[in-house]
Parts: C-alpha cells; sequence; structure tokens
C-alpha cells in the first residue's frame, strides 16, 4: 500500500473519479515504498499551483503528474469536450495532457529553485506526467499529442486488466526513454532519500486543513499549511496502532487547529463515534460548526460541563448531587462534586464509550477525578485506547479549569508526548508583549513580523470608554473592518467595559453565533469576555479592564485574552500598574541581553 498524504480524501472531494483513483492508488499492490500527494480538488484553494495538481506520485522509478478527468473526454477538431454525471458538457482548448504537461514543469521549477543550492540530485530527478480517465476509452483520439504509455483509461482497466503500478511501470519507461533522446543529460530514479527530502517539501502543498475561522460556506475556507511540529502530531495517526498522544504548546501554536483536524480525520477511520471535547462552550458551539461528521464515523462535540451535566441528569443519583451542591462555590462544584457524581451515574447506568476522545483546553480539565470519568468513556480506557490531550501549561493551566500535575503523570506512562514550539497566530510584537506582561513559564516562539503593540493608561471607567472609542475610529478609518476587531474584558460581560459603551453597535458573542466570529457572516465589532473566547480569535483585539497583573488568575486571564490577536493588539491596563509594566520591560530586556538575543 502506498502513503497517502493526506491519509484520506478530503470529504468535500465531489469527484467520483478522483475517489477511485485515490483508492486504487492506496491499495495497490507492492507499492509501499510509494508516496502520494493528493489535491484537495476544491475550488477555495488560495493559489492556482495549489489547485492543479490531482496526483503527485513520488516513487523510485520517477516523479509523476497524473491528472484525472472523470466522465466522458473527447476531443473533435482540437477541441476538448468533457461531459460530467449530469450530462453537462464544456469545452478547453488546453487538454488533460496540456494541464498535466504544465503542472509538471511548474512543480519541477519550484524544485530546482528550491534545491538550487543544496541537493543537487534533486535537480536531476526523473519527472514525467500522465492522465487518467477511469470512466471512458482515449487511446484512438490521442494522435501526436501523446503516447499511449501515458494514458491509463477505462480500457487499460477493464479490457486489459491492467494494475495502476503497471502503468506507472510502463509510465516511467516511456519518460526514460524521452529523457536520455538527443543531447539532454540522463535523470536519476529517485532513492528513498530523494523522496522523504522532496515529500517534505511538497508536504505543505497538499495536507492543508481548514482554520478554525473557516466556515461551512466554502467562499470563506481559508486553508493553513502545517509546519514540521504539527505533522508529528498528525503522523501518529499511521505510526501507532492506537495512538495516546499528549500535545503540549502555549498559545497560538495551533491546539486548536489540530485537534479538529485529528477529529476529522479519526471519523474517517472509524464505524463509531468520536467525541471532541473541550472546556469552552462557546468554542464548542465553533467546533460544531467547523467538524462535520463524515460519511464513515460520526464527531460528537460537547463542552465537558455539558458532559458531565448529561451524565448526572436524569440518573440515580442526581437528586444526591443537587443536595450536596448547595451552599458550594462553583469551582467546587465543576472539580470536584460534578466528576465525583459523573461517575457514580456511569457505574449505575449503562456508559456510551467512544471510538477516539479528543480533549481540546485539557489544562481545564486535568484532575484525577476527571480521569476516571473520561476512562469509562473511550473504548479501551485511557490505558489502551484512543485519545488526544491537546493542553497549555502556561497561564492558562487551572485558571478556568482545574489541573493537577498528577493527573498528567498519570497520562505520562501510557501515552506519547509531543511539543509544539512555534506560535502560529501572533505576530513577533504580539507573542513578546504578551510575554513581558504575564511572565508565561514556556512562551513559544512566533516568526512573523508585525505592527506594534499599543498600551493605553485608564484611572476609571469612563476613560476606558473614552479610549474605547477613540480606538475604534482610528482602526475603522484605517479600513479595518468591524468583523475584524473584537473588544474583550477581563471582567464579566455586566461588569466590563464595552457594557456601557454606546459610541458603536457591539455585538455579543455567544455560543450561536461565535463560529460567524472574524466573518463578514457578523459584520459588526464583537465584544466578549476573556472565558467566553478562549481558544478564539480575531485579527485585531482590544483587551480592556487590566485592573491586576501580579495575582496567577490574573496573569492567566491577560495571557489568555492577550494572545487572541493574530495582527494586532491594544491592552488598557490599570494606571496604578505602569511602574509594575515598565519593570517587567526591563527584566525582559535584561533577560534578553544576558540570553545575547
Amino acid at each position: 500500500m502506498a502513503r497517502m498524504i493526506p491519509p484520506t480524501i478530503h470529504p468535500e472531494v465531489q469527484s467520483s473519479a478522483e475517489r477511485r483513483v485515490f483508492d486504487w492508488i492506496r491499495d495497490a499492490p507492492g507499492t509501499e515504498d510509494w508516496i502520494c500527494l493528493h489535491s484537495l480538488g476544491l475550488s477555495e484553494h488560495d493559489s492556482k499551483r495549489r489547485g492543479e495538481i490531482d496526483f503527485l506520485l513520488l516513487t523510485r522509478l520517477g516523479i509523476f503528474v497524473l491528472e484525472v478527468k472523470g466522465g466522458r473526454v473527447a476531443r473533435e477538431n482540437g477541441v476538448w469536450k468533457f461531459t460530467n454525471r449530469y450530462n453537462k458538457t464544456t469545452t478547453k482548448s488546453e487538454g488533460p495532457f496540456d494541464q498535466a504537461s504544465s503542472a509538471m514543469f511548474g512543480l519541477e521549477k519550484r524544485v530546482r529553485k528550491h534545491f538550487e543550492s543544496g541537493d543537487s540530485r534533486q535537480q536531476r530527478l526523473l519527472y514525467g506526467f500522465g492522465v487518467v480517465t477511469p470512466d471512458c476509452s482515449l487511446g484512438d483520439q490521442l494522435g501526436a499529442e501523446a503516447d499511449r504509455r501515458q494514458l491509463y483509461d477505462r480500457e487499460n482497466i477493464k479490457t486489459n486488466n491492467q494494475s495502476l503500478k503497471k502503468y506507472v511501470e510502463q509510465l516511467a519507461a516511456y519518460w526514460r526513454e524521452r529523457s536520455s533522446l538527443g543531447n539532454s543529460k540522463g535523470r536519476y530514479a529517485p532513492t528513498e532519500k530523494d523522496l522523504e527530502l522532496l515529500s517534505g517539501f511538497l508536504r505543505g502543498d497538499f495536507d492543508r486543513v481548514p482554520s478554525m475561522g473557516a466556515l461551512a460556506d466554502a467562499a470563506t475556507h481559508k486553508m493553513h499549511a502545517l509546519e514540521a511540529e504539527q505533522y508529528q502530531v498528525l503522523d501518529a495517526l499511521e505510526k501507532y496502532p492506537e495512538p495516546r498522544m499528549i500535545v503540549q504548546g502555549g498559545a497560538g501554536t495551533g491546539k486548536t487547529l489540530l485537534a479538529a483536524e485529528i477529529t476529522r480525520r479519526e471519523a474517517s477511520r472509524t464505524d463509531g463515534e468520536v467525541l471532541l471535547l473541550c472546556f469552552n462552550r462557546v468554542l464548542a458551539g465553533v467546533l460544531r460548526k467547523n467538524v462535520a461528521s463524515t460519511e464513515r464515523g460520526s464527531v460528537i462535540v460537547d463542552s465537558i460541563h455539558s458532559l458531565l451535566n448529561d451524565l448526572i441528569k436524569g440518573s440515580d443519583v442526581q437528586a444526591d448531587f443537587e443536595e450536596a451542591k448547595v451552599g458550594k462555590e462553583p469551582a467546587e462544584i465543576f472539580n470536584r462534586l460534578m466528576p465525583e457524581y459523573a461517575l457514580q451515574a456511569l457505574m449505575v447506568k449503562d456508559c456510551k464509550q467512544y471510538q477516539t476522545l479528543v480533549i481540546d483546553e485539557a489544562q481545564d480539565m486535568l484532575s484525577r477525578p476527571m480521569l476516571d470519568v473520561l476512562d469509562a468513556m473511550v473504548v479501551g480506557g485511557l490505558n489502551k485506547g484512543r485519545w488526544w490531550f491537546f493542553c497549555d501549561r502556561n497561564n492558562q493551566a487551572s485558571v478556568f479549569g482545574v489541573y493537577e500535575d498528577e493527573a498528567l503523570f498519570r497520562l505520562i506512562p501510557v501515552g506519547v508526548v509531543s511539543l509544539l514550539p512555534t506560535n502560529r497566530r501572533n505576530t513577533i510584537q504580539i507573542a513578546q508583549e504578551t510575554e513581558i506582561k504575564t511572565l508565561p513559564q514556556f512562551p513559544p516562539a512566533a516568526t512573523v513580523d508585525g505592527i506594534p503593540v499599543r498600551t493605553a493608561w485608564y484611572k476609571k471607567v469612563v476613560d476606558q470608554r473614552q479610549l474605547l472609542g477613540a480606538t475604534l475610529r482610528k482602526l475603522l478609518n484605517e479600513d479595518i473592518a468591524p468583523y475584524q476587531i473584537s473588544v474583550l474584558s477581563c471582567r464579566k460581560a455586566e461588569d466590563c467595559c464595552a457594557s456601557q459603551f454606546r459610541d458603536f453597535p457591539l455585538a455579543s458573542v455567544d455560543e450561536d453565533n461565535a463560529w460567524k466570529v472574524g466573518t463578514p457572516l457578523l459584520n459588526q465589532v464583537t465584544a466578549c469576555s476573556v472565558s467566553s473566547f478562549k481558544g478564539l480569535e480575531n485579527d485585531f483585539i482590544i483587551l480592556t479592564d487590566v485592573d491586576e497583573l501580579t495575582p496567577d488568575w490574573w496573569r492567566g486571564v491577560v495571557y489568555v485574552g492577550m494572545s487572541r490577536a493574530r495582527i494586532g493588539l491594544c491592552v488598557f491596563i490599570n494606571q496604578k500598574l505602569e511602574a509594575l509594566c515598565n519593570e517587567r520591560q526591563q527584566d525582559w530586556l535584561k533577560k534578553r541581553v544576558k540570553l545575547g538575543v
């Protein structure tokens, strides 16, 4: 079986021909050393280059671009006609062989440029292209446009019973002959090292995942190329028979993005249910919109509060739970009572078990009682089941939920720890200012330069409202769209700066509309508490009500709030903290000098 990148075909690929070819390549015997990069084949590719190659085969015989054309294909008087399954015909002057040729030469040019100062072998590898038409025979229409060995059509498949592997061998023979014609230098057959180097370079053009801001509406999809450390997390799906991963990373390292993609890929390979669990109910609403069920397994998205409540509700222990929580603080109810009574409920009623658990915001639900509940909910338990915990042990840990080192230490012996060290969300300026203000233990390094962070000082609530009005006017006058801006508060909604703000209309973020944040579908400046915005992001963040920076809870809230910004950040801080901020700035500069940065 060939190694497929991505390992499953995207559920939105509508071409049945592409789906069949994907299966043929994946399941072809004797292709264990093949690597196949498969284009998503969707309309929302952010550049033509990324959308023009259907399949790229990296084999020990050569590098081959395959263009797939389903339905009926015909050429009349030099014009190509393509008829789909709905009997709709389109015509093009450029045929599939021209498309494949153009894609191949463009690809080879990129590879040559990338490796021009390094591996010289990569510039002399054997390249070729072919066309696959599984629904029709095209051999008698080729003329001088292509050699018969470049085509894999219905005649090859049905009449001659030719395997795909045999076709690729004939395709390689044809391109070896072509490469030795005239004065051209011969080409190398790729080695295993050549293939790994090339797949590492090209993978980001093919294995791309939708951003959390991407919606079901294809017009608003954005695609992210992942980085090496993020691929290591996805590769665990193929590497381990029963993957159990603890993925640690600071804010902006892509944990939620990866949790969503892992959920999609797990659901595509199981007939059971995959549970994607998070702490923030608003984030759960966003994830439901972004993580769709597949044609195989189904996806259940829930918040930990909702999950525990549903387990207790209607059970034999509900009355005891209601009595036990009277007079208790919310933290004690969530941290101790809810998991305790949920576990009792599981013992007395049938427990639904999930094929896989994917836990985002795990730092807010890492306690021994919580793990006991989760242990009962996954097939094989935590010791033998399939699970993924995504967590941030920086200032986020235990600020909003519960975090115990003992719980993490329980998972480590039966799982694999993976680190995400690079901040993919924030600019360097935002990441550095967040580090200065909040002193995270493991600050992830950012790599993208941006605009300076603005700090504004206030003495009274009315000062903040004036600052907020001036800041919004400035951003909107600079052609920043309203939907790109979110106003966050360290306080509860009813006590925050924005609650009495009337200069501009502000849309409150809730579970129903959070999936629209940062998109034209909610074309207003949005307002929210930091706790409800955790796990979300926007281009421009205005963080208000920063009244403290020393207690751990405040540092955690400010850390989360500041790290929500992708491009621009403005922070409103109580003037009493100005001296402390200056002191932390100096300490940070001294630390960098000492480290030689």
